[in-house]
């Protein structure tokens, strides 16, 4: 995550870690059908749903605001939006 989505982004990161993060929940889902679900499995299926919320939040956001700078789009917009997203949306 901190290679790709740090406080400094780019669209083109972004899309990387959207994919190595489509990687991982393959893998989890997986898991899930061949081996007994554990605490710890459920922790990493948490904190890699957080991390595709966080970098789909931030491919949304088109300005750059506080500490979330993106070089693709270095001006704050007047007007902005919440950029409030759940599991539920994004699926």
């Amino acid at each position: 995550m901190w290679d790709y989505v740090g406080i400094v982004r780019t669209t083109k990161r972004l899309e990387r870690a959207l994919r190595r993060i489509t990687m991982l929940q393959q893998e989890i889902d997986e898991y899930y059908a061949h081996f007994r679900v554990s605490n710890n499995l459920l922790e990493l299926r948490n904190l890699v749903q957080v991390a595709e919320l966080i970098v789909r939040c931030a491919m949304m956001r088109k300005e750059s605001r506080g500490l979330h700078f993106t070089l693709d789009y270095p001006e704050l917009l007047t007007h902005s939006g919440p950029s409030i997203l759940s599991p539920a949306i994004i699926t």
